[in-house]
């Protein structure tokens, strides 16, 4: 920021001429410095290009909050389910009834092949 206040300065420091400026669309015209017009210039497009950019970014703005949303409504979805399988998983062990340890046949390599 520092450099671009020292170009201004210098800027405004070497150009310090009047100029006239008619105001077209209207029968004003004033006379002013060189460096007021050309600063006023510059201070007006960045302004306007400032103005396109955010319009034009709208679209995509818009989509970021739609996708936003449906990020939101899947996580709390996903935290509905989520409880939904746990419960269904205890209530299922519970239903079931544990078979104890020596019923429970065993795999040996032999049976594996």
């Amino acid at each position: 920021m520092v450099p671009l206040a020292a170009v201004v300065v210098a800027f405004t420091i070497s150009n310090r001429g009047m100029v006239h400026l008619n105001l077209w669309p209207t029968s004003y015209s004033l006379d002013v410095p060189v460096f007021a017009a050309v600063l006023a210039a510059a201070v007006v497009g960045f302004l306007a290009g400032a103005i396109v950019s955010f319009a034009a970014a709208g679209g995509r703005r818009a989509r970021n909050r739609q996708l936003m949303r449906m990020l939101e409504n899947s996580k709390r979805e996903e935290g509905l389910l989520r409880e939904r399988i746990k419960k269904l998983e205890t209530t299922l062990a519970e239903d079931q009834p544990s078979a104890p340890v020596s019923a429970v046949p065993l795999l040996t390599k032999k049976d594996a092949a």
